[in-house]
Parts: C-alpha cells; structure tokens; sequence
C-alpha cells in the first residue's frame, strides 16, 4: 500500500537528486575544462619555449659558421669561431635530445618524429663542419723548405671552404631550421585556440546542465499532476460513498484507491454501511 507521503517523498528526492547530480556534473566539468586548458596551455608554453631556444641556438650555429668563413685564413680569429660554434653544437645537441626525451609530453608522437628527422640534419650538418675544422687545420700555416726551395701552401679561400659546407648546411636549413619554424607557429595557433576549446567545454558544460533542468522541471510537472490527483482522487471517493450511504444506497461496497492515509476512513465507512446495511434489514422485517 502506497501513500501520499511516500509519493511526495520520493518526488521530492528525486528532485533534490537532480540538482545534486547537477552541482556535481557542473563541478566536474569545470574541472575538467580547467584541467584539459591548463594542461594544453602548459604544454604549449614548454614545447614553444624550446622551440624558440632551438630556432636561437640554429640561427647562432651558423652566424659562427659564416664567421669561421670569413676568418678561415686568420688562425685565431677562426680558432674562437670553433670554440664557439662548438659551444653551440653541443647546446643545440642536448635541447635537441631533451625534446625527443618529451619528459614533459609537451610534443605530439609525430613532433617526436619530426625532431628525430631535425637531428639526423644537425648530426649531417656537424659532420660536415668538422671535417672542414679537420681539413683546414691540416694545412699549412707558414712556408716550408724543401732542399733549396721555399714553398708558400696555397691556403683554403672563404669560397672555397664554404662550398665545402652546401650540402650540409642546406639541409640543416631546410630540414631543422624550417622545420622549428614551422612547428612554432602551429604551437602557437594551438595556443591562441585555447580559447575556443575553453569555450567549447563551457558551452557543452552549459548543455549537459540545462539537460537536467528540463528533466527536473518535468519531475516537478510530474509531481505536480500526480499528487494532487492522489489526493482528489480517494477524496472524490469518500464523498460519494457518504453521499450514497446518506441516501440509504448501503448496497455499494465502499472502496478506496490503494492509499494508506485513507484506509482508516474508507474502512469506517465501511463499517458505516454495514450497520445502516443491518439497520435497514431489520426495519424492513
């Protein structure tokens, strides 16, 4: 047996279930959207970070290579380029290392893959140059004597040596160089669409809730066309069951519909009916 009270209850749960479900999809989704904009925005931020490092360090690389150049023939002056573009190389080779690493996850398995094509470039591009500090530190730095003769060595020019350099320091350029450029302005076009994907997550958070309050406004209309029916319903009737008893109609069996807060009535007007039942009988004999 059901009651009124029960209905009210359990519609009013349900209702209060609604809007706790609600509070707790909003908080999750919040969080959720904070999270995936913070965690984006982080990555962005280490991955353009090194990115801007790597494209600083290449650019420098060759400035010190164009520099050896133009200095090849002054053996100090060439000598502090190599330091320096040494200095550079193996800068470059760590940052180059750290981000196939990825320990922060701020780049993608094919930027990984990408960074892997850079490096073979670099590596090609260093050997290069290396064998150039090789050949030119072999030659000759002042005139020699053989026998009766006095032989200058014909030293290596800008030009020639920097011809020697093309192919590596051409894919060096197409390859890394090219390559940083352009994986920055994509990280950066991530980053300026942060935006939309926080408004995105907001507009979708915004739909998950005006979900559950049409759903809870129908729970209400519910409740509101059910429960007074309940109680209209049994109350309509008892009145015609006293109606009828009041006018010596005591053949009707007085029910209720299946409501506790009603029992206790029907079943004394029931008892009514009876005893009017047995009155009538007698005084018709």
């Amino acid at each position: 047996m059901t009651s009124i009270r029960s209905r009210l209850t359990a519609g009013l749960a349900l209702i209060i279930l609604f809007f706790v479900a609600q509070a707790a999809l909003v908080w999750w989704g919040q969080d959720n959207a904070r999270r995936d904009v913070v965690d984006a925005t982080r990555k962005n931020t280490v991955a353009s970070s090194q990115l801007s490092e790597l494209a600083v360090l290449a650019q420098q690389i060759r400035r010190y290579e164009k520099e050896y150049f133009v200095y090849v023939s002054n053996r100090e002056r060439r000598d502090g380029y190599t330091k320096e573009w040494n200095a550079t190389a193996d800068k470059m080779g760590k940052l180059l290392e750290n981000i196939r690493a990825n320990p922060d996850k701020a780049f993608t398995g094919e930027d990984v893959a990408a960074v892997t094509t850079w490096t073979q470039a670099a590596d090609f591009y260093n050997g290069e140059m290396r064998r150039i500090f090789e050949l030119v530190n072999a030659q000759p730095s002042a005139p020699t004597t053989s026998g009766s003769l006095t032989v200058t060595p014909t030293a290596l020019s800008p030009i020639e040596v920097n011809g020697m350099i093309t192919a590596g320091k051409d894919r060096f350029s197409g390859v890394l160089i090219k390559g940083v450029s352009t994986m920055a302005a994509e990280k950066t076009k991530q980053t300026l669409g942060l935006a939309e994907l926080a408004s995105n997550r907001f507009n979708q958070l915004l739909t998950a809730v005006l979900v559950t309050v049409a759903v809870g406004i129908l729970v209400a209309l519910g409740l509101i066309f059910t429960l007074p029916k309940a109680v209209s319903g049994p109350l309509a009737q008892l009145t015609e069951a006293v109606d009828q008893i009041s006018k010596g109609k005591v053949d009707q069996k007085v029910t209720v519909a299946n409501i506790a807060e009603f029992d206790g009535l029907s079943q004394a007007l029931e008892r009514l009916r009876l005893g009017q039942q047995a009155l009538i009988a007698r005084l018709r004999r």
